[in-house]
């Protein structure tokens, strides 16, 4: 498993008045400028990478390494905008086919409304009401219909652009270009002060490739085992600054363990059978930020077994809006234990929102290796709701645009990884609807504790409960015999959502136990 350090290097004085920042800055600006030659040079113009690596390496004075960071930092750039674009196609698509169906709906409900304005007589007391209800359901329709026509004109241009194979990118990033054109909106005094940080966001970083067959794991910025860092000039700078710029005593707080082991060889055999000393593998981004320059350094690290099982029972996560249910279940699929981590998300920043979660994810995770079980969590897609929440009202277009449900996945799966747990990943339908019918006035839950129990119970894989038919609530009389008990919830979800408000249902059922 890949994992990336951060730690920030010391400024330090060379020969002349110079300093490691200067050469630092310099090198950023070359290879920059470099990266957007490339650019158009092969993604542009079609050049191939042989050719363009003997002119670079003569005409710009670069080793084969620096040529090699420099390539393969602007092959990442061009293979995330083609990701970027398939998303945006995508997203688009499910957002006019989601659109076309509201404009549908509407103009159906115009056309019924208009029939009867026309039957009615203008003396009638529902008439104003009824033309003030025809009047704004005009508005949003055509409100509707302009963005409609404006989705399929960008989604046009980018199957267009995706089909030519073009490749557009905005090296400094769009964002920030497109703030001259307001500097007053954006705390800019003149077109100057943008300028500056526009060449600053350009030239704030570079990549020093490295290889397994290099001594230390990268030949350009070589990490000893006295953790100085020597960094290999470019040929351009070699008279100004010399041939290596030695940083000493660079500590990294958090994966030192790691670097250390990647530094210590291990003997292999070359194709010929020549014994050679083999490392691990070391690449490092020098990034320049308000307080100087720091160090990424991604290195591989091991990936510790499997510690959990579900022997012994399992733990189920619901994530919620602001918080976390937590329950523990055995293994016949009776809850043993069940609580809330508090994870706050309106009103703050996404580092913020983050944070806590990252924090909660680590109390839940712990808690696993305690107890030695597997954690359960939903396999959730929001991709699809989120292209609807223009058309879903403010209230809940802010829940999920505050969730941090992606995030959620890919850090719980991240952590678990190094500290051995296993995630399970189960099927999210209708395990809030069957944990509060079924487990939350049996076992004394909240709603969203008997949705994490129903979580905990899926990762068994169960045969899906069936419905429970004396209850307080008012069920849909005719199901059909030959229904699964899964179709039977589906029936009922949609029932229940007609005819109870959620915070009503909940109080229903509390006071049915």
């Amino acid at each position: 498993m890949l994992q990336t350090y951060q730690t920030k290097l010391p400024d330090i004085p060379l020969h002349n008045g110079l300093s490691s920042n200067k050469y630092l800055q310099k090198y950023a600006a070359y290879f920059s400028r470099l990266e957007r030659k490339l650019f158009v040079q092969s993604h542009i113009k079609g050049v191939t990478s042989s050719s363009l690596k003997k002119t670079f390496l003569q005409q710009y004075g670069m080793t084969a390494r620096q040529f090699n960071s420099l390539r393969m930092q602007l092959d990442g750039k061009v293979s995330s905008f083609i990701e970027k674009r398939k998303l945006e196609i995508q997203e688009l698509k499910s957002k006019t086919t989601y659109l076309k169906k509201v404009v549908d709906k509407k103009t159906t409900q115009k056309e019924k409304l208009h029939k009867k304005l026309h039957l009615l007589p203008q003396t009638d007391p529902s008439f104003l009401k009824l033309v003030k209800r025809y009047s704004h359901l005009k508005f949003y329709l055509h409100q509707k219909k302009r963005r409609l026509r404006n989705l399929q004109q960008k989604l046009a241009k980018l199957e267009s652009d995706d089909q030519n194979k073009k490749i557009c990118i905005c090296f400094g990033s769009k964002r920030l270009f497109h703030k001259q054109f307001h500097l007053e909106e954006n705390n800019y005094k003149n077109h100057r002060e943008w300028r500056n940080d526009w060449l600053d966001a350009r030239r704030s970083q570079f990549l020093v490739i490295g290889s397994k067959d290099e001594t230390f794991g990268n030949q350009t910025a070589t990490y000893d085992l006295n953790n100085m860092l020597r960094l290999r000039v470019a040929n351009h700078f070699i008279d100004t600054y010399g041939k290596y710029i030695e940083f000493p005593s660079v500590i990294f707080s958090y994966g030192q363990e790691w670097l250390d082991k990647a530094k210590v060889p291990r003997m292999g055999q070359t194709r010929s059978g020549r014994p050679q000393k083999y490392y691990s593998s070391i690449t490092y981004r020098f990034i320049k930020r308000k307080n100087g320059w720091h160090l990424n350094a991604t290195v591989e690290r091991e990936i510790p077994k499997v510690g959990t099982s579900n022997l012994n029972g399992l733990i189920g996560v619901d994530v919620n809006a602001g918080f976390l249910s937590i329950c523990e279940i055995d293994r016949n699929g009776n809850p043993i234990k069940s609580w809330t981590i508090k994870v706050p998300m309106y009103s703050r920043r996404k580092e913020q929102v983050l944070a806590s979660m990252s924090d909660a994810i680590k109390v839940i995770l712990e808690y696993a290796v305690l107890v030695q079980k597997d954690v359960s969590i939903e396999k959730l897609d929001f991709s699809k709701k989120k292209t609807q929440l223009r058309e879903m009202g403010p209230a809940y277009a802010r829940m999920l645009s505050g969730f941090a449900y992606s995030s959620f996945q890919q850090w719980i799966e991240s952590k678990a990884k190094k500290t051995g747990v296993e995630i399970k990943h189960v099927n999210p339908s209708y395990t809030s609807q069957i944990g509060q019918v079924k487990f939350m006035a049996r076992y004394g839950l909240s709603s969203h504790a008997a949705a994490a129990c129903m979580i905990a119970r899926r990762g068994y894989h169960f045969k899906t409960e069936k419905p429970k038919y004396d209850t307080i609530l008012s069920f849909p009389k005719n199901f059909d015999k030959h229904q699964t008990n899964f179709r039977k919830w589906r029936t009922i979800t949609n029932h229940l959502k007609k005819e109870y408000l959620y915070q009503d249902k909940i109080e229903l059922l509390k006071a049915d136990r």
